[in-house]
Parts: C-alpha cells; sequence; structure tokens
C-alpha cells in the first residue's frame, strides 16, 4: 500500500478555531489506498509542517490544505522555508506534492506577498493541484501560466444528512458557521436592517465567533425579528434548525473564497442555499442545487422569490448532486489523477 502523509493533522483539527472533520474525512475516504503515516500522530504546539520531516522519505504522496496559514503560524517564516524545501525535494526523492487549494490566499489578509510566493510553488512543484471550486483554475493560471494543465476541479465532498421528516418551518433566514469578518455578516446586517428587512423576515444567525471584538460589532443588530448566537452547534441541532429555516444564507466576502465546508454541510442535510456568486457556490448555481445573487443591492427581490414557508423544492438535482459527490467517489477521482491502480 502507498504511503501518504497529510498537513495539517494537529490533536485537534480546526479552521479558523472551529472543529473542521474535512481532515478526518478526506483521510478515511483515501484509507482504502494510503497508508497515512502521520494519521494516529497528530502534531501538537508550533511543531506544525516541521513534523514532515519524521516521515519525509519514506512516502510517496504528500497531501497539503489550508497552506496558505503557513506564514501565520508560530515560526512562520521558518515553516515556510521547510514549505519551500519539501516542494524542492520532491524532485529529488519523487514524492508527489498534492495540493488542495481552498481559499484565495488567506481571509484574514496577513503575510499575502509571502502567501503569493507559497502559492507560486505549490503551482509550480506540485504533481497535482485539487480545488473545489472551477474558479481555482483561473486564479491558478492568473498566478502561474501553464498551471491550470495540473489543476482539476471536483466539487468539494458531501455526505447525505438529510432527515425522513422535516420538522414544521419556523425561521426565514439562517445563517450558521463561524462568526468572521470574511462572512461579511457585519455588513450584510447595517444592509439588511437599513432596508428595513428586519421588518419583512426572522433571521436567526448562530456559530462560534473567531474574536469577541467581532462578536460585540453585530449584537447591537439583534432585536425581536434577528437572533444571533455566538456558540459551537452540534450536528443534531444545525439539522433541526436548518429544517425549520427556509433557506440557509451565506454572505461572504468574494476576496478570499473559493470553496465552503459550510456550503457543502448545509447542503448535506438538504437546505435551500441562498449565496454570492462566486466560487463554489457559482459552480452548483449552475447545477441547480444554490440559488445565487451579484450584490446585497440583488437580496430584497431575491429574498422575496426564495423566502416561503410554503414552497416545497424540487430536489432531483440534489439528489443527483449528492450521490455524485460522494467522499468515496472523490476518493477515486483523486486515485485516478495519481495514476494509481483502483482495488
Amino acid at each position: 500500500m502507498k504511503k501518504a502523509y497529510i498537513y495539517p493533522n494537529s490533536s485537534n483539527v480546526k479552521e479558523h478555531e472551529v472543529y473542521n472533520p474535512y481532515i478526518i474525512d478526506f483521510i478515511n475516504s483515501l484509507s482504502p489506498y494510503f497508508e497515512f503515516v502521520n494519521h494516529k500522530n497528530p502534531t501538537n504546539g508550533g511543531v506544525g509542517i516541521l513534523d514532515v520531516f519524521k516521515y519525509l522519505f519514506r512516502v510517496d504522496v504528500i497531501f497539503l490544505h489550508w497552506i496558505e496559514k503557513v506564514p501565520e503560524r508560530k515560526g512562520g517564516l521558518i515553516q515556510t522555508l521547510v514549505l519551500f524545501f519539501i516542494l524542492f525535494a520532491s524532485m529529488i526523492f519523487r514524492y508527489k506534492v498534492v495540493w488542495t487549494m481552498h481559499n484565495k490566499f488567506t481571509h484574514s489578509g496577513e503575510k499575502q506577498k509571502l502567501t503569493r510566493m507559497i502559492f507560486k510553488s505549490l503551482l509550480k512543484r506540485s504533481y497535482l493541484v485539487l480545488t473545489h471550486s472551477s474558479q481555482g483554475i483561473k486564479f491558478g493560471e492568473s498566478l502561474v501560466r501553464g498551471s491550470s494543465k495540473k489543476i482539476v476541479y471536483f466539487p468539494h465532498p458531501v455526505k447525505d444528512r438529510r432527515p425522513s421528516k422535516s420538522p414544521q418551518k419556523d425561521t426565514d433566514i439562517l445563517i450558521w458557521g463561524t462568526i468572521a469578518p470574511y462572512k461579511g455578516i457585519k455588513k450584510f446586517l447595517e444592509f439588511y436592517t437599513q432596508n428595513n428587512l428586519d421588518k419583512k423576515y426572522t433571521l436567526h444567525i448562530v456559530g462560534k465567533a473567531t474574536s469577541t471584538k467581532y462578536f460585540n460589532k453585530i449584537i447591537p443588530f439583534q432585536r425581536k425579528s434577528i437572533q444571533i448566537e455566538n456558540d459551537f452547534i452540534s450536528n443534531e441541532e444545525l439539522s433541526n434548525l436548518i429544517h425549520r429555516s427556509g433557506i440557509v444564507l451565506f454572505t461572504y466576502s468574494k476576496n478570499s473564497i473559493l470553496s465552503s465546508g459550510v456550503l457543502m454541510d448545509s447542503i448535506g442535510f438538504g437546505a435551500r442555499i441562498l449565496a454570492p456568486d462566486v466560487g463554489a457556490f457559482s459552480d452548483l448555481q449552475k447545477l441547480d442545487v444554490v440559488t445565487t445573487y451579484k450584490s446585497f443591492i440583488d437580496l430584497p427581490e431575491v429574498l422575496d422569490k426564495e423566502v416561503s414557508r410554503s414552497k416545497i423544492p424540487d430536489d432531483t438535482a440534489l439528489d443527483k448532486f449528492l450521490i455524485n459527490n460522494s467522499w468515496n467517489r472523490y476518493a477515486e477521482n483523486v486515485i485516478q489523477q495519481l495514476k494509481y491502480s483502483i482495488r
């Protein structure tokens, strides 16, 4: 069996300080094809990507995720230099580097020059670049001409977790997931209240804020028709919330986003999605799985069409998408791109 290393694989895999199951799902789906040498040996503290030296010369593939965050980590400059060495050494020791491009640079906007250097090196040296948005191919090509030949788009894998019965709807709009500046929630609430949409719809915002400072900027918008909670949410609670809501709304900034785990979890629970026309949202709009809007200015009209407690959606497109984009199907696609045989 081929041996693989995956980054990041910390003792508590997090994205923006909120637990993210993506890495675990990725490992589980590819475990029939690879032995992940660091699966049961997660890193702790500030070790980061330096951990790879324990395995570097005995692996066939190195899978990299959210690598744009490396410069922001403890000892970020040293970790970045290690990353450059890993990419250079791959040409000598013949292991394959597979990078999943989740975003355009970092959501925080910090250390962008160094991140840009990392992206260019990854586009030049990686054996394969995976992206969950077709816009990732164009973005990569804009950084390194000719790199689109090695970039492959597959939609973010999804789990079908739709319940057999749905509770009665009591909320018009749900926004859930990490409460962070890049998601544009504060700007949305300003527009939403200034246009008196709070007098027309009920809105529920729930998720763990990345900072108390940012949460304090949005909590003043809370009122009878707008409920805002700074708290983690379990899958069971989330499923119930989604099915009590007319739509799940995304208000993301277009600057850094390519794909979204929150989007795929919402789809897996059978949510009706309204999102900005960017990245993976645009891709899924073409498949009739998501409805998109160009800007907040369009929202009043779009919301009138989409928010309806009596509307019964046609799940044909959703059924097809969930079947074609399971984690098992994704693993098979990755293996084919790596030119390994599927057992």
